[in-house]
């Protein structure tokens, strides 16, 4: 009876903690850097949040896809 209480507890705690990491992740590194990369065009009108995130996604996308051809390019394969 207490362990399950005391189970309860702690995974509502964990659920919490993964939503707020989540939520962190998306919000500043998807939608942040879209809204950074359209804002310049938008002026005064604000961009969409769909597309701050596939605009955010997408300029993630190609510096991991930029950096992994970097590592290759400087470090060949044996």
């Amino acid at each position: 009876m207490a362990l399950d209480a005391i189970g309860d507890v702690l995974g509502g705690a964990l659920r919490l903690l993964g939503r707020l990491l989540f939520e962190g992740v998306v919000e500043l590194l998807l939608h942040g850097t879209g809204w950074v990369l359209l804002k310049p065009f938008y002026g005064k009108k604000e961009p969409g949040e769909a597309l701050c995130m596939l605009v955010g996604l997408a300029a993630w996308t190609a510096f991991a896809a930029a950096a992994f051809f970097a590592y290759r390019y400087l470090h060949p394969p044996g």
